[in-house]
């Protein structure tokens, strides 16, 4: 059985004549994982169907190594979900709506209710868990998703523009939340945000779409190398590999590029300068095509992403 906590398998997503998704294959092993991508670039439809609610026109989504086609019922026990939109039954009291949410995955009605409260004083809403839901303001209903989408203690939690509409001060209310679902309660989290800041705090590893494409898959960390003062340098393709080896003797730190021949070169607390990667080309005999700073930010790395 496959040890990934979330697994796509050439997943094409279709509207009639229109495709959404065009056959994207990536694992994620569990952690943090951001889902970046502008408006249309296919977020949405990923999201829809790994948690079943669409069907895909070909390939396979897997959680924790369970085909969700097959076993959609079992793993939606497992599954938490914060919708982008609001989403609550009206008319009755807070913590009364996430007890019916609670009832509804299998959770007998008295423990239900202990949980409902439970949930409700985790986000900050228990001295307005009486109310109903529709007096809420917009920070408190982002909240109040969260506690819904815990209601039944999930193993992996979807967030969909989570700290959408938020003002800087519920912003950071919401982010800190979400920090400890993550770290006190070993919760797996995919975030689906458009705001870079956000997926940069929270996320270990990022899947960049564009277009119904897999543009970028790979971890904070290897997006912003340059925070180290990273370089990207190109060499002839058939020099690569004496390149890379070389750099390896000499204490750089060497990420692969998107293409061949392109690397990511850093190294631990010390800048690197284009006049040290012209000395590594000389050492290594090999022919040096270009040097750049490498992305240093999210935001830079993102964008690269999408110009590749």
């Amino acid at each position: 059985m496959s040890n990934n906590v979330l697994s796509l398998n050439d997943l094409v997503v279709r509207y009639g004549s229109y495709e959404a998704l065009h056959g994207v294959s990536v694992n994620f092993s569990g952690g943090c994982l951001g889902l970046l991508g502008a408006n249309g670039a296919g977020k949405s439809s990923m999201l829809r169907s790994i948690l079943g609610l669409i069907r895909p026109h070909s390939g396979k989504v897997s959680i924790f190594g369970q085909d969700v086609a097959k076993h959609g019922m079992q793993l939606r026990a497992r599954i938490g979900y914060m919708p982008e939109r609001d989403s609550f039954i009206g008319s009755i009291s807070g913590v009364r709506g996430i007890a019916h949410l609670a009832q509804i995955c299998g959770i007998p009605a008295d423990d239900a209710m202990l949980r409902a409260h439970d949930v409700m004083h985790f986000v900050g809403l228990g001295e307005e868990r009486y109310r109903e839901v529709e007096t809420y303001s917009v920070g408190m209903r982002q909240r109040y998703k969260l506690a819904a989408a815990l209601a039944h203690d999930p193993d992996i939690l979807f967030l969909d523009e989570p700290t959408n509409g938020l003002d800087p001060k519920s912003r950071e209310r919401m982010l800190g939340l979400i920090e400890r679902v993550t770290s006190e309660h070993n919760i797996h989290l995919v975030l689906a945000s458009h705001l870079l800041p956000d997926v940069e705090r929270l996320c270990d590893q990022v899947w960049v779409l564009d277009e119904g494409n897999l543009k970028q898959s790979a971890t904070v960390a290897e997006l912003t190398t340059a925070a180290r003062g990273a370089k990207r340098v190109r060499v002839d393709y058939q020099q690569a590999q004496q390149f890379n080896d070389c750099a390896q003797n000499n204490n750089y730190i060497i990420i692969p590029g998107k293409h061949v021949g392109e690397f990511i070169v850093s190294r631990d607390e010390e800048i690197v300068t284009s006049p040290m990667m012209f000395e590594l080309a000389e050492v290594a005999k090999t022919k040096l095509l270009g040097v750049h700073p490498a992305a240093r930010s999210l935001e830079d790395a993102f964008l690269e992403a999408l110009e590749s």
